[in-house]
């Protein structure tokens, strides 16, 4: 998380400007406003889930089974999608279990491993929720127009592709 909500003026930036004269301020003040505006993201979207007693770490773990057509997954799959280690999957499952919204099952075409299936209550808790996230994303987002969402996004993609390049 990244918390700075006194932004320099221009004064304190042109001060900047005069003892780093070859360095990229704008740049560096686009990349603050950067971190800042997903920090304050993430807070506005913890808001919504801790209501629903769930963490963001949780949430995806709920919506990447979801979105599977049979509702489950290897541990190890939820892990590289989410790009954590697999002990702190495993933290994150132990959790959804105690909450009754996954469980762990034997996988049916390898008996060795263990799949995590989401339940009926967690499927309704996914129901349930991801509209309030759908419309804090939408409220987020409105002060922009369909032309600026766009660019917006052209310029994301930009600096961060989805591929990971």
């Amino acid at each position: 998380m990244f918390f700075l909500k006194d932004f320099p003026d221009e004064e304190m930036v042109d001060r900047l400007r005069a003892v780093l004269p070859h360095a990229d301020i704008n740049g560096v003040q686009i990349f603050v406003r950067l971190l800042a505006l997903g920090s304050e993201c993430l807070l506005r979207l913890d808001r919504v889930l801790e209501a629903h007693g769930l963490s963001h770490s949780r949430w995806i773990v709920l919506m990447l089974l979801r979105r599977r057509e049979v509702w489950q997954a290897l541990p190890s799959e939820l892990a590289r999608e989410q790009g954590i280690t697999r002990a702190t999957m495993s933290g994150l499952i132990r959790g959804l279990e105690g909450q009754g919204l996954v469980i762990r099952q034997p996988d049916e075409d390898d008996r060795r491993q263990t799949v995590v299936v989401l339940t009926g209550k967690g499927a309704a808790l996914v129901e349930r929720v991801l509209p309030e996230c759908l419309g804090l994303m939408e409220r987020t987002l409105s002060p922009l127009d369909g032309a600026e969402k766009g660019e917006f996004k052209r310029l994301i993609e930009k600096l961060f592709p989805l591929d990971g390049a």
